[in-house]
C-alpha cells in the first residue's frame, strides 16, 4: 500500500517537473523571439536612418554640385556677354558677331535677314590660318587701313597680291603698279545688261589688256554674268574667247557672279541656285575646251545663297570679303580684300588680292 503512494507521488512529481521544463522551454523561445523581432526591427530602423542619412548627404552634395553648375553657367554666361559687349563697343557688325558666336557656321546676311550653313563635311577647307597672315593696321584717325597684307604658308610660299581693274580705274600706269609690289592683275572683259541682257565689252578693256601684257605683269580677265540659261551661259563664254582671240594668259579666265546692283529689275533675280551653278559649269568648261583656266568670282551670297557648292568643288575660287581676319571655311584660291585700295599709276580706289597658289 505505501508503495503504491510512493510510486503515484513520483509520477506527479515527474509530470510537475516536465511541466515547468516545458513552460520553461516556452518562455525561453518565446523571449529569444521576442529578442529576435526587436533585433531584426531596430536593424531595420537602423538601416532605414542610414538610407535617410544618404539621402540626405546625396542631396546636400547634389545641392553643392548644382551651385557649382550655377556658378560655372554664371561665369561662362557673363564672359559672353563680356565678349559681345567687347565686339559691339569695337565697331564690329552684327554678321562679324554672329560668325564669332556659331563657329561651326557659314552665316549669311540678306535682305533683312541671317541664314546658318553647317560647315559641309565634304567640301575641301582652306588651310589658311590667321597668324599665316599680316594684316594691314586700321588708323582710327583717318579711317583707313595702312600697309599691304601679306601670307606665307606652313610650306614657306608666299601670297602673291595683285589687283582687278575696269573702266572705272581709267588710265593706268602699269609699270608703276609693279613697283608698288603687285604681280598680277585681272581685268574686265565685260558683262551682259542686267536689264537689257545685251553683252558689252568694257571700254578700257582693249587698251588694259594690250598694256598689261606689255608691262609683263602676269594677266587674267572676268566677264560678269547675267546669263539666264545654260545656252547664254555659253554665249558669255564665246564672247570672252571671241575678243581674246587666242591670246596667251597667265592668270585665269574668272567668270563673275554677284548679285546686280539693281537686284529687283535683274533679269536673273529668280533664278534658282541650281539653275545659276549649271550656267556657271556650262561657261567654265567652255573656257577650258579653249585651253584656259578658269576660276568663279563671289561673296558670301554668291557661294551660299546664289550657287551650290557641292557642283563646283572642281573649280577654283575667288573670295571677296572685306574684314580681317578672313572668314570662309571652304578652299579659295584668291582672296579680294579691300574694294577701296590705293595703287601707284591708278588714281581712285581699286579692288586689292592676294593669291595662295
Amino acid at each position: 500500500m505505501n508503495r503504491r503512494k510512493k510510486r503515484k507521488s513520483n509520477k506527479y512529481i515527474n509530470i510537475a517537473i516536465y511541466s515547468i521544463l516545458t513552460a520553461c522551454f516556452l518562455l525561453f523561445v518565446t523571449a529569444f523571439l521576442l529578442v529576435l523581432f526587436s533585433y531584426r526591427k531596430k536593424n531595420q530602423e537602423i538601416v532605414e536612418a542610414m538610407n535617410q542619412i544618404a539621402i540626405l548627404e546625396d542631396e546636400k552634395s547634389q545641392m553643392v554640385t548644382e551651385e557649382k553648375l550655377q556658378e560655372e553657367e554664371e561665369k561662362v554666361r557673363q564672359g559672353m556677354l563680356d565678349t559681345i559687349q567687347n565686339m559691339m563697343e569695337e565697331g564690329n557688325t552684327t554678321l562679324s558677331l554672329l560668325q564669332y558666336l556659331y563657329p561651326d557656321n557659314v552665316v549669311v546676311a540678306d535682305a533683312g535677314r541671317y541664314y546658318f550653313f553647317p560647315i559641309s563635311p565634304t567640301l575641301e577647307k582652306n588651310n589658311l590660318e590667321e597668324k599665316e597672315f599680316v594684316f594691314p593696321v586700321l588708323n582710327e584717325e583717318t579711317g583707313k587701313y595702312e600697309g599691304k597684307l601679306s601670307y606665307k604658308g606652313k610650306d614657306g610660299k608666299k601670297g602673291k597680291l595683285g589687283i582687278d581693274v575696269s573702266k572705272f580705274q581709267g588710265k593706268i600706269n602699269w609699270s608703276q603698279v609693279i613697283k608698288d609690289g603687285y604681280t598680277f592683275a585681272i581685268l574686265r572683259l565685260g558683262y551682259r545688261g542686267y536689264g537689257s541682257g545685251k553683252i558689252v565689252l568694257d571700254d578700257s578693256f582693249e587698251d588694259n589688256f594690250e598694256s598689261a601684257l606689255a608691262s609683263g605683269i602676269d594677266t587674267g580677265v572676268y566677264f560678269f554674268t547675267e546669263s539666264l540659261t545654260e545656252k547664254e551661259a555659253i554665249e558669255e563664254a564665246d564672247f570672252v574667247l571671241e575678243n581674246l582671240n587666242g591670246a596667251k594668259l597667265t592668270m585665269p579666265v574668272v567668270l563673275d557672279v554677284e548679285e546686280s546692283a539693281n537686284k529687283e529689275e535683274s533679269r536673273t533675280k529668280d533664278l534658282t541656285a541650281e539653275q545659276r551653278t549649271k550656267n556657271v559649269i556650262a561657261f567654265c568648261n567652255r573656257i577650258q575646251e579653249a585651253g584656259y583656266e578658269t576660276m568663279i568670282y563671289g561673296n558670301l551670297k554668291s557661294f551660299m545663297l546664289m550657287l551650290d557648292m557641292e557642283q563646283l568643288e572642281d573649280y577654283d575660287k575667288w573670295f571677296a570679303y572685306y574684314r580681317f581676319p578672313l572668314h570662309f571655311p571652304y578652299k579659295i584660291r584668291m582672296w579680294q580684300y579691300s574694294s577701296a585700295g590705293e595703287v601707284s599709276g591708278i588714281k581712285g580706289k581699286t579692288d586689292l588680292n592676294i593669291m595662295f597658289y
